[in-house]
């Protein structure tokens, strides 16, 4: 295995900010990628639980042990980190050296260098399948590694029958580290010296060579650990020979000559470990003669290769030969083993069953100290899973993860080919900006599962309507380019994008849901709109917008008025922004009339805006947009406040209280606290809920989410009052008119401007007005303008309306003199 403590190493730099031997010894698995997300470290810890070298590691190549059914989410989430450079934490399963795959949470951090400049991640991995047996392992072998001790020499001590030293030599001194002053007073069971038996415990005292000899005088020998005062531990052998009155057998003392084994010890447990590798490697290794005969082979050459130790031992690495590489490669190759004692690289060999697979291989010529080569080690790996992963990653790094169409870069390299092509042949080029309608919606209210599902079918249906030419690429979102190369006339195009919005018109069968979705359609032209990529994407997506202001599921084609309007429209909304603090905005209020009395009972309050650079603007442009970028919250906030305060201020110039009517945003509702919002405005107003009325959309009810009923309970229990705006032009299904708690329902205009002449309006308003009393609920006809509309919604038992019979919207001032008034009586009716 390739050393990790070389901070010299250029395949190795140390990472910064920490010391080198920090990151060396820690438990944890330490790595660091540079800024185009390559790593380019990893340390002592994490090499050995891969047990791959580390040139296997550096790059993309740490992600071949990453556990397959991981790996496209592991890798997604590492590239997605790196590009929005934020912290990462993931787990996946990575694959140990003895092949078992480990659950390990992997934590990165950026970094950045002495200018502040993105610097890539440095992070690390704990293993949590088995951190305990992980942990107690490393202190074993720090242990083990605490007792190779390095003084050689071999100690004689002589004691008498009672244990008491009688001589030593120096070798023994140093051997048990003890001092001459100190020798003199080592007695045989004394504790100046410490006996360990071969597992490192305290001994029994009947284990120790010495009193064997003194007990049965007879000679007794075996090895001892001994833990000296200075911290250190030797291994020794010692032999006991017990010494003998003249002539007598009588016991009268004993000598002792002790070998210092440490380093023996150390070699052989080192040989047990180098052997153990070996046998247990994950990596192939073949060992050779100088003449290239099999010596031996690893368990992992078995699984590799399949042949046998039996079948390989006494061949060349001949036998794994797949024919695909000439001579000349392997002349290169030996010449490189000759002059630099190594070579590594690529090939690609042959199984025992004769299938071919890639291996990285390594191959070093060994020498003895004389420099004769005497042995060549092979290592070398199945690198089948690395080759298919670094084309995973080359795959995601220019494909959509969810699709599999191109990605922007691929797209947007693609596009410039197709250009630079064009450019050169006289060809036109089109591209089509698709953004699929509504998908926010089916988003929002199925889940972003459903909405990625249906995402992947819109792909491949999209995929067949192109040809192979063509690219057909995802941006991100809902929105897709497609490049169409040799285009002959405009009228090509169109036939795709038709292709395309009938291809998208039989539903989506997504979990037993059926779902239909559409596209709005841009289309630009190379050379006509543009030659150049930015260009051309800037003008389709253009086209597109005005695909979905009419109507959508349809498409259109770029031209100058639509970039005119575009810069018409962010003017606008470059406007709209700054309306709100330069205090453009007012409201209006349109009376409503109670058609018995002629009496007010409410009042509307309808937005205006003037701007001082454009004038006055309609809310027909206006709101639009502004609900599109999102502005209508915080307008619609201010609505709401300056609403309250108005009819707070009405009823403190003690006029008559009637309630106040506002609507509100399909947005507002969703994106805020919306009963947060209603009981902050009644509340710095001071005005009672009762006088409060909030106008809902049918659509709106119907799309803000399961918990609308809860949040309109909440409302009611504010004391405001609901009604439904524009009753009829939404969703047809009337169930929510049981379960919300509404209050009233207002008749849309369109419906009441031709109930004179129109008999299917006639019918629709006086189906609603008949449902309204049905359910005990009060009903409003908006867009009044003649008497003969007043007249007929009075005889179906309408009970108000409102509109410009009675009055138009107008400023507070104005209204206030009306509420003076109290009626609102409006033109003659004329009989019918």
């Amino acid at each position: 295995m390739a050393s990790t403590t070389d901070s010299t190493d250029p395949r190795n730099p140390a990472p910064q900010d920490f010391p080198l031997a920090l990151f060396e010894r820690f438990p944890a698995l330490i790595w660091r990628a540079d800024q185009y997300a390559s790593c380019t470290y990893f340390n002592r810890t994490w090499l050995e639980f891969t047990g791959r070298p580390l040139e296997q590691e550096l790059g993309d190549g740490w992600t071949a042990g990453i556990h397959p059914d991981d790996f496209d989410r592991c890798v997604s989430a590492y590239l997605g980190h790196f590009a929005a450079q934020t912290p990462l934490e993931m787990e996946y399963r990575l694959r140990r050296h003895d092949g078992e795959y480990r659950w390990v949470i992997d934590t990165g951090r950026p970094i950045h260098d002495e200018s502040g400049a993105f610097a890539g991640f440095i992070g690390f991995c704990l293993d949590i399948t088995d951190r305990r047996n992980t942990e107690a392992e490393l202190r074993e072998r720090e242990t083990r590694m605490r007792t190779l001790l390095a003084s050689m020499g071999e100690g004689v001590i002589m004691r008498d029958a009672n244990g008491m030293l009688q001589l030593h030599n120096a070798a023994a001194s140093e051997i048990l580290g003890l001092s001459d002053a100190e020798m003199s007073k080592l007695h045989l069971l004394g504790d100046l010296a410490l006996y360990l038996d071969e597992h490192g415990e305290p001994i029994k005292r009947s284990q120790i060579p010495a009193i064997q000899a003194l007990e049965t005088g007879k000679p007794a020998s075996g090895m001892l650990g001994v833990n000296r005062r200075d911290g250190t531990r030797r291994w020794v052998w010692t032999n006991a020979v017990p010494l003998f009155e003249d002539e007598s057998s009588t016991v009268r003392g004993v000598v002792t000559t002790i070998a210092d084994i440490t380093v023996r010890r150390s070699h052989e447990e080192q040989l047990k470990l180098a052997w153990t590798v070996f046998s247990n490697s994950v990596e192939a290794i073949i060992v050779t003669d100088a003449d290239e005969r099999i010596l031996s082979v690893n368990r992992a050459f078995t699984e590799v290769t399949g042949y046998t130790e039996a079948e390989a031992i006494g061949k060349t690495p001949r036998l794994l030969r797949s024919g695909t590489h000439d001579q000349d490669f392997y002349e290169a190759m030996w010449r490189d083993i000759e002059i630099l004692g190594f070579w590594q690289g690529e090939v690609r060999d042959r199984r025992k069953d004769g299938t071919f697979y890639p291996s990285s291989l390594s191959i070093s010529a060994v020498r003895d100290k004389g420099g004769r080569l005497t042995h060549y080690v092979a290592v070398f790996s199945d690198i089948t899973e690395r080759k298919a992963s670094e084309a995973r990653i080359a795959f995601l790094a220019h494909h959509d993860p969810l699709t599999g169409l191109p990605n922007r870069a691929l797209l947007h390299d693609r596009l410039e080919q197709a250009l630079a092509n064009a450019a050169r042949q006289g060809n036109r080029i089109a591209l089509l900006f698709l953004d699929l309608d509504r998908f926010k919606t089916i988003n929002d209210s199925l889940g972003h599962l459903m909405g990625d599902q249906l995402l992947q079918g819109v792909a491949l249906r999209l995929s067949n309507c192109i040809r192979d030419t063509d690219t057909v690429s995802r941006q991100g979102g809902d929105e897709f380019l497609i490049v169409l190369t040799g285009v002959d006339s405009p009228d090509d195009a169109a036939r795709v994008a038709e292709k395309i919005l009938v291809q998208l018109e039989p539903p989506f069968e997504i979990d037993s849901q059926q779902l239909g979705t559409s596209f709005s359609i841009g289309i630009a032209l190379y050379p006509e709109d543009g030659n150049s990529v930015e260009t051309l994407m800037k003008n389709a997506d253009t086209a597109m917008y005005h695909a979905k202001e009419s109507g959508r599921n349809t498409y259109r084609f770029f031209d100058e008025v639509m970039n005119v309007n575009a810069l018409e429209r962010l003017h606008l909304e470059n406007g709209l922004r700054r309306a709100l603090e330069q205090r453009e905005f007012t409201l209006h209020y349109q009376p409503q009339v109670d058609l018995s009395s002629g009496r007010i009972i409410g009042m509307e309050a309808l937005l205006r805006w003037f701007s001082g650079v454009m004038g006055g603007i309609s809310p027909a442009r206006f709101i639009p947009l502004a609900e599109e970028c999102g502005l209508i919250v915080p307008i619609g906030e201010w609505v709401l406040q300056t609403a309250c305060r108005q009819a707070r201020s009405w009823q403190d110039q003690g006029l008559p209280p009637v309630p106040v009517a506002v609507n509100l945003s399909a947005m507002q509702f969703r994106r805020t606290d919306i009963v947060a919002t209603v009981a902050r405005a009644l509340a710095d107003s001071g005005l009672d809920g009762t006088w409060l009325e909030l106008e809902l959309t049918e659509s709106l009810l119907m799309q803000s989410g399961p918990d609308v009923e809860a949040i309109l309970g909440r409302l009611k229990a504010l004391g405001v009052r609901l009604s439904i705006d524009d009753f009829g032009t939404g969703y047809s299904s009337l169930a929510y008119l049981k379960r919300f708690p509404v209050d009233r329902l207002k008749i849309d205009q369109s419906f009441v401007r031709d109930i004179t002449d129109d008999p299917d309006d006639a019918a629709i308003v006086r189906a609603v007005i008949q449902l309204g009393h049905s359910l005990r609920l009060e009903v409003i006809a908006e867009g009044t303008e003649t008497p003969e509309q007043m007249a007929f919604l009075r005889d179906e038992g309408c009970s108000a309306a409102q509109g410009y019979l009675f009055s138009p919207p107008l400023p507070a001032d104005a209204v206030t003199e009306l509420l003076r008034v109290g009626t609102l009586p409006a033109a003659p009716i004329v009989p019918g």
